[in-house]
């Protein structure tokens, strides 16, 4: 079973998108914080997702992933409120492979993540 990282702090959207991970027969492992998530991804992952309004400087976590050739190959989903767009364009510019609203994460969110899971969809 391939475990997917959640950085979320808010425990609506992270008990909503754990469900629907394991529904889609993956692990969910939620992680505390950027440096928590890094270090995971190191032990192996098989994507991540991010909330873009988490505060621990996930932007920097992501580059280091992104940087690093043991994890660069991770695919990152990034979602956020549509109207912060500073929070969109930093998720773009630090290397996250998709990005999404929160209304279109709890619409989409099995579609999305089997996106995400699937190298040759990513690209779309």
């Amino acid at each position: 079973m391939a475990s997917i990282l959640l950085l979320i702090p808010d425990l609506f959207f992270s008990v909503r998108v754990a469900d629907t991970v394991r529904a889609l027969g993956h692990e969910p492992r939620d992680v505390s914080n950027a440096a928590a998530l890094v270090a995971v991804a190191r032990q192996g992952a098989a994507g991540i997702i991010i909330d873009t309004q988490e505060g621990s400087n996930w932007q920097a976590a992501v580059r280091q992933i992104k940087g690093d050739p043991q994890t660069a190959t991770i695919p990152i989903l990034a979602f956020g409120s549509h109207v912060e767009v500073a929070l969109q364009r930093a998720a773009v510019e630090a290397g996250c492979d998709r990005l999404v609203t929160r209304g279109k994460l709890m619409r989409e969110l099995p579609a999305l993540l089997q996106q995400l899971l699937t190298p040759a969809q990513r690209s779309k």
